[in-house]
């Protein structure tokens, strides 16, 4: 079995495939800048083993958070998916989710009325209503859009169904 060469001029048919599949400009950025970043960690290297991606990975967790790591390994892996080098593929990070957020990021019921005030004081109406709904149902700010009158009418009340 002939093993795909990796190397930039696959990472251009890999963003090409992207393009194929509809994905976003900024996935596909976002998915190439990660790739190239693994090549430029072993120039000249064509011949990558499992150990070098595990760690490279052990790298990458010195340097970012969790989190980012995930990412750039995802866009890694779907790299190799796409080589057909899914032995090369490595597993996710665990992230130990917090049900509750950290009470130093929590608004008091204190500050929480007094954004309230501020924004009624200022005439700020709508930024009144967007503070009252955010903190009374928990949507993200950016879900605020999917509160409408015609989904309110409807009873859509799942603003998070819109999450990935």
């Amino acid at each position: 079995m002939e093993i795909p060469v990796l190397n930039e001029g696959q990472l251009d048919r890999f963003k090409l495939h992207l393009i194929e599949e509809e994905r976003s400009p900024n996935t596909i950025e976002k998915y190439s800048r990660d790739v190239r970043a693994l090549l430029a960690h072993f120039p000249g290297e064509v011949g990558f083993t499992k150990e070098m991606i595990l760690d490279y990975k052990q790298c990458l967790l010195e340097k970012y958070k969790t989190i980012s790591v995930n990412s750039m390994l995802v866009a890694i892996n779907q790299f190799f998916r796409f080589c057909k080098r899914e032995d090369l593929r490595v597993k996710l990070v665990k992230v130990q989710r917090s049900t509750f957020r950290e009470h130093r990021r929590e608004l008091s019921l204190v500050e929480y009325k007094r954004l309230v005030r501020a924004a009624q004081l200022k005439k700020k109406e709508r930024l009144s209503l967007l503070i009252q709904a955010i903190c009374s149902t928990g949507i993200r700010v950016s879900e605020h859009r999917f509160i409408t009158v015609e989904s309110l009418r409807k009873g859509v009340d799942q603003p998070h169904r819109y999450r990935r």
